[in-house]
């Protein structure tokens, strides 16, 4: 059940990953399609927080960062088996790419008590899908610690 949850969460993270990957390169900012609660319009303040610093804080767009990150955490939760026999030995991808991911984990919500506080203190703006890929990534930490 746990796994469920996970596999669920990383794929919230990853549709608002993607969604903010698009925003930082100007792909959404003037689609109609987009709804008013989801903000890459032009002067929202999800189009101010892709242009700062602080959506950038190891060189590349921070949501890249999460693309990559959910899509190891959907392969590990959905399509890597927890043993493999290879010639008669017991090989635990699960287990090592598992503490892989608990360690990016640790890094994600760090970053995001750091990208929140900014937000908040330094930015003076509220990004409701911000607030919620935090949400995600302090979540399936929890999660990740259960199914340690």
């Amino acid at each position: 059940m746990l796994r469920l949850f996970i596999l669920l969460l990383s794929l919230a993270g990853l549709a608002d990953a993607l969604y903010f990957t698009l925003a930082y390169y100007g792909r959404i900012r003037k689609a109609r399609w987009v709804p008013e609660i989801f903000c890459a319009r032009e002067g929202s303040s999800c189009v101010t927080v892709v242009r700062t610093p602080y959506a950038r804080v190891l060189g590349v767009p921070n949501s890249l960062l999460g693309i990559i990150y959910y899509l190891l955490l959907i392969a590990w939760i959905g399509f890597v088996p927890r043993y493999l026999n290879l010639s008669g030995r017991v090989f635990r991808p699960f287990e090592t790419l598992g503490l892989w991911l608990l360690g990016a984990s640790v890094c994600t919500v760090v970053l995001g008590f750091y990208l929140i506080y900014a937000l908040r203190r330094v930015l003076y703006t509220h990004c409701r899908l911000c607030y919620a890929a935090h949400a995600i990534n302090l979540a399936l930490f929890v999660l990740l610690i259960l199914v340690s």
